[in-house]
């Protein structure tokens, strides 16, 4: 009878129609992917799948620090170590109207706190994602990884994350991308991108989507 009443109910229709007309797409956006940064880690803790965590593009450290306590004090993750790579200058080129690196740049000393205060947990690395992931410092140190976050925003920037995790994937990871659906200025895309590095459902399987476009994948090895 309830259900009967309040899906009749126009006044609650209008009611709910104008609460979500007033909340900002970003903060029904960020809520969304904090659950599905909740949800991959408990599953990879049920789970027990090996590997690191990496974050492509961890700007300010709000998702990276939201990581960190989801797994703070839990045994089965003090020997990983979760990653934050970003230029912390904003972007490699300038193709999309709403991604400018005016207002994409972060201030790197701010997010190197929160390794200082990671107990070892945490490691921010520097630099434009080709410079960086090419790094044999890097590629020795990183060998599996159980979740990548990749929150790139341009396409071109997210050539070499596909490339590099590519080899780094376990059976069970996680690949979740924020911006998966963007369209840059000049065409590209991440779906496309993502498409020539990896086989959807040979490889990788939807497993959920959030937000305005982010899309989460998890990976298989046969």
């Amino acid at each position: 009878m309830l259900l009967k009443i309040i899906s009749k109910s126009r006044f609650l229709h209008i009611l709910a129609s104008y609460f979500v007309s007033i909340f900002p797409f970003f903060i029904i956006h960020n809520f969304s992917k904090y659950h599905e940064l909740k949800k991959s880690l408990k599953i990879i803790e049920m789970d027990e799948t090996d590997g690191d965590y990496c974050e492509f593009g961890c700007f300010t450290g709000a998702s990276l620090t939201h990581s960190l306590r989801l797994t703070s004090g839990k045994g089965f993750f003090i020997k990983k170590i979760f990653y934050g790579f970003d230029s912390f200058e904003g972007f490699p080129e300038e193709s999309h109207k709403i991604y400018k690196s005016e207002d994409f740049s972060a201030d790197y000393d701010e997010v190197k706190k929160i390794e200082k205060n990671s107990n070892g947990r945490c490691k921010i690395i520097k630099g434009f994602f080709e410079e960086s992931l090419a790094g044999n410092l890097i590629k020795e140190k990183i060998n599996k990884i159980s979740l990548a976050f990749i929150d790139c925003d341009l396409a071109l920037s997210s050539i070499p994350v596909f490339l590099f995790i590519k080899s780094r994937l376990v059976n069970g990871s996680f690949i979740i991308i924020d911006d998966y659906f963007n369209i840059d200025k000049n065409g590209r895309n991440i779906r496309a991108e993502f498409l020539k590095t990896f086989s959807v459902d040979k490889e990788v399987f939807l497993f959920s989507t959030y937000g305005l476009g982010g899309v989460v994948f998890r990976y298989f090895s046969s």
